[in-house]
């Protein structure tokens, strides 16, 4: 029997002056937007894969027994989602069984848990967006692991707050808008594929708006506005970049990948419009970042 002694769950402090916050994923591309506009009155802590392994259950329960948070913001994740059709076991760890051992700890010592899932616990066959109460059906491993990491958080005793984000891009680690802009900028002819729909979301506008949510608890849909295919996305990169005649389409049975992808997976946002939270068009949101690309680097054709 662990020695470890439980408290009762208490009301989270959010009115006081200071908030203690643990962030886990620390390296990764959204933590790295969550770090970076982390508000006044919060003490954030953040924790690489190095410093805390959430399927490491003894691990966990040290870190949150010692830190003692108010919230714990779950950011690592296994994303690379072809890989883990041949390597489920570590996508599964990381997953599947780190959220449920976040969120017992949480529940043992009175925290609460903000956890980001994905588009793809849906299978892609609706013709209209998904709300959070769609049927879920994921139709890879990737998706089936975060679908069941969202059920062991649930079934943990945690309060907690799922966020469901997709087609996350940013300043910070590989993306696909980075790859077009690199490729838009050294002149690559490319294709891309047309036939795949969802919402492109700047993980700046999804750490703002992650922040400003602690408070809420459930599932909700956090994506930016509209919805565009990954052809989309690259045309208003290549566009911008000066080179759009570079660009072509093609289909996903053009271009197939070991995991399968949910063809119209896009996240509908009316709960949150609803709530007075909506994001900004993807558009804008992209343009934002091109621009900062362009900034950081220009085309050298």
């Amino acid at each position: 029997m662990s020695s470890v002694k439980r408290i009762a769950v208490r009301t989270l402090p959010f009115t006081k002056t200071r908030m203690r916050v643990v962030l886990t994923g620390a390296s990764g591309m959204l933590a790295s937007a969550l770090r970076a506009c982390s508000p006044e009155g919060v003490d954030l802590i953040a924790l690489s894969r190095a410093e805390l392994d959430i399927g490491d259950g003894a691990l966990v329960e040290q870190q949150v027994a010692t830190l003692r948070p108010e919230v714990l913001l779950n950011a690592a994740a296994y994303t690379e989602v072809d890989r883990a059709e041949s390597d489920p076991q570590n996508a599964e760890r990381v997953n599947e069984l780190g959220p449920g051992l976040i969120g017992k700890a949480a529940a043992r010592w009175g925290a609460k848990v903000v956890h980001f899932s994905t588009d793809y616990v849906f299978d892609g066959l609706a013709e209209s967006a998904y709300g959070e109460d769609a049927t879920t059906n994921p139709i890879n491993v990737y998706g089936r692991t975060k679908l069941n990491g969202e059920i062991a958080l649930r079934e943990s005793g945690a309060r907690h707050l799922i966020i469901r984000t997709q087609w996350l891009y940013g300043p910070a680690g590989r993306s696909f808008p980075a790859t077009m802009w690199m490729r838009a900028c050294k002149g690559v002819p490319t294709r891309v594929i047309d036939d795949q729909t969802g919402v492109p979301t700047f993980t700046e506008d999804l750490a703002r708006a992650t922040w400003r949510l602690l408070e809420r608890d459930g599932i909700l849909n956090v994506v930016n506005e509209g919805s565009t295919s990954w052809h989309g996305v690259a045309q208003r990169i290549f566009s911008a970049a000066g080179c759009a005649h570079l660009l072509s389409a093609c289909t996903s049975d053009e271009r197939p990948t070991p995991a399968r992808r949910p063809m119209h997976s896009r996240l509908s946002t009316a709960r949150l419009r609803a709530q007075g939270g909506a994001l900004p068009k993807w558009t804008n949101a992209l343009d934002r970042y091109i621009a900062r690309l362009s900034a950081d680097a220009q085309c050298g054709r």
